[in-house]
């Protein structure tokens, strides 16, 4: 197998990035082996559930041949025309109920997220608006967050331990069938429309690239990527990753702050 039989997509957090506590960067070691792919013929792109303008600020002189998948999948930006090609929304209704769910948790927040960006959904408390101390985000009110449209809402709680119970009760919300959840880190809670992922983000990509020929290579290291390392022909992830992930990977590399996708290319032997 060369370079140019391969389209290879990388997760971001806790794959292509370091840790927070580190910066988070991409390591040299990651940049330098994705230019020489890239330049070897082989396309490479990112799925993340970042924002398109926020991923292709920590890519530094590499060419997106293949569309960005972002929010999850809902959303695929083409770097190279500056078009969205993909933008699915989160239902309205869902909205107006993960708001009252919200209001009515102490222990819980939100923050919603388009194509531009991420905000966190004011309640007019200030002592539970300044309680979310994980991510900090601009603030919009709940009116500006049932007016505008959104790709993503993420439930944030500071326990971990609780995303148990956030799960369980959101699923219960009444228009809970028209999205779907999928945790990306210990304390968030990632909910789409329910046709939503990686894996149907990163076949839209494919398709309007004209690679759906080409081997599939992906990398990711949580739950929300799931769907799109069962969906590649080669799955690898960061030894860094849980059980479950590892599992059903054909290549395990090194940790994410030691430079996993290089690692992965070098472990493809494509020169």
């Amino acid at each position: 197998m060369k370079a140019n039989d391969i389209i290879l997509y990388s997760d971001m957090d806790g794959t292509a990035l370091t840790d927070w506590s580190l910066g988070p960067v991409v390591p040299e070691e990651n940049l330098r082996l994705i230019r020489r792919f890239v330049d070897e013929g082989g396309s490479f792109s990112v799925a993340s559930g970042r924002q398109a303008g926020i991923i292709l600020r920590y890519f530094p002189g590499v060419s997106f041949s293949a569309p960005l998948v972002c929010g999850n999948g809902a959303v695929v930006y083409d770097a190279r025309s500056g078009r969205f090609l993909r933008r699915i929304l989160v239902p309205q209704s869902y909205k107006r109920e993960s708001l009252e769910y919200m209001l009515s948790r102490p222990e819980v927040w939100i923050v919603a997220a388009n194509e531009r960006g991420i905000w966190q959904v004011l309640t007019g408390d200030p002592a539970k608006d300044a309680g979310l101390k994980t991510v900090r985000h601009p603030g919009i009110t709940a009116g500006q967050f049932l007016e505008q449209d959104f790709v993503k809402v993420v439930y944030v709680s500071e326990e971990a331990r609780n995303m148990e119970w956030v799960r369980a009760e959101t699923e219960a919300l009444p228009s809970a069938g028209l999205v779907c959840a999928l945790q990306s880190g210990p304390q968030f809670l990632e909910v789409m429309e329910r046709s939503v992922n990686k894996a149907s983000g990163v076949a839209c990509a494919r398709a309007a690239a004209g690679m759906e020929g080409r081997t599939l290579v992906c990398i990711g290291d949580y739950f929300n990527d799931l769907a799109m390392l069962r969906a590649a022909d080669i799955a690898a992830c960061p030894r860094t990753s849980p059980r479950e992930i590892r599992d059903i990977c054909q290549i395990v590399t090194c940790g994410n702050n030691e430079g996993a996708v290089g690692d992965l290319i070098r472990q493809l032997k494509l020169w």
